[in-house]
């Protein structure tokens, strides 16, 4: 079987996303090259097997099932920590930390913002290369992606908890949706206004939305790598849990690193996971497959790296 040697639309989306019920509809995006599979002036976004991981988050009962459960195990865990003064999910949290109110950080895109519709619009569309950013922005434009299931249900759980000083429990939304300027508006981050919009339109709005709210770029400092933007949560709350849907959304320098690497990354923090650090499922994209680089052949070929257990025999 001939398989495709263009970038995988995965790989597209973890560079440029993670650094990136009923579905809405997706606007048609502002001029750009001409779309379909034969109007490519270099690479087409997507290669073969896109679509499956696709479908399978659109409609398989399994994915619900998944995010759901991950989500349920969060709020219990939330339960604990809060009840623990000294408990939190930052490694670079130390000291006293009783006199910290509570938080939790989230991710946003495929941890509480489903854009499964514009991964299925560009696989029917044949996108190319070079108009992904215009029809991604087109759909943050747009602020109607739909929640992950159990993300809004958790959000408005774990806003009416408190710690055991009465405390109420802040959300904080660290993305990689980058401000980037946008024909016809003046604001220099027009994507943080309709990241809000689209939270508040699913019934997440809070008196604190847009301070809770970081995208990348926003500061000088809040490049891909997270952790800058956790320090300034740190500094003023206790991180109870974070959850995400990304390595790099919990761990700094495995953006790029191995598949070896990140998976000693992931076993070196392996005391966290599904305690004080939870993980969506997402097959569509992230910066595992920007591990793996555009050909997939070696690695299908070649034995895993995933340990079984951490633990050295």
């Amino acid at each position: 079987m001939h398989r495709s040697r263009n970038p995988p639309a995965w790989l597209i989306f973890a560079v440029l996303c993670t650094g990136c019920a009923t579905q809405p509809k997706l606007p048609e995006p502002a001029p750009a090259p001409a779309p379909g599979r034969n109007g490519c002036g270099t690479a087409q976004t997507f290669a073969e097997g896109g679509e499956r991981a696709t479908l399978w988050v659109r409609t398989s009962a399994e994915f619900r099932a998944a995010s759901e459960a991950t989500y349920r195990a969060a709020l219990a865990a939330l339960e604990k920590g809060l009840a623990d003064p000294a408990w939190t999910a930052e490694p670079t949290q130390a000291d006293e930390l009783s006199a910290l109110p509570p938080a939790v950080v989230m991710d946003i895109d495929e941890t509480v913002l489903d854009n499964s519709e514009p991964q299925a619009r560009m696989l029917l569309d044949g996108t190319c290369f070079e108009q992904f950013p215009v029809v991604w922005d087109a759909w943050v434009a747009n602020r109607s992606a739909p929640a992950v299931p159990g993300a809004a249900e958790f959000i408005r759980a774990a806003r009416a908890m408190k710690d055991s000083r009465g405390r109420p429990v802040r959300v904080f939304f660290i993305t990689n949706r980058e401000c980037v300027s946008r024909a016809g508006s003046k604001d220099a981050c027009p994507q943080h206004a309709d990241s809000a919009a689209n939270l508040r339109l699913l019934g997440l709005d809070a008196p604190s939305l847009d301070e809770d709210l970081m995208l990348k770029g926003e500061r000088p400092e809040w490049e891909s790598e997270k952790l800058s933007r956790r320090r300034v949560v740190a500094r003023g709350h206790r991180i109870v849990l974070n959850i995400g849907d990304d390595l790099a959304d919990f761990l700094p320098d495995v953006r790029r690193a191995t598949p070896l690497a990140r998976e000693r990354a992931r076993c070196a923090a392996e005391a966290r996971w599904g305690r004080q650090w939870f993980v969506l499922p997402n097959p569509m994209y992230g910066s595992w497959l920007v591990a793996l680089g555009p050909d997939f052949e070696p690695a299908l070929a070649a034995e895993p790296q995933v340990k079984q257990g951490c633990q050295d025999p």
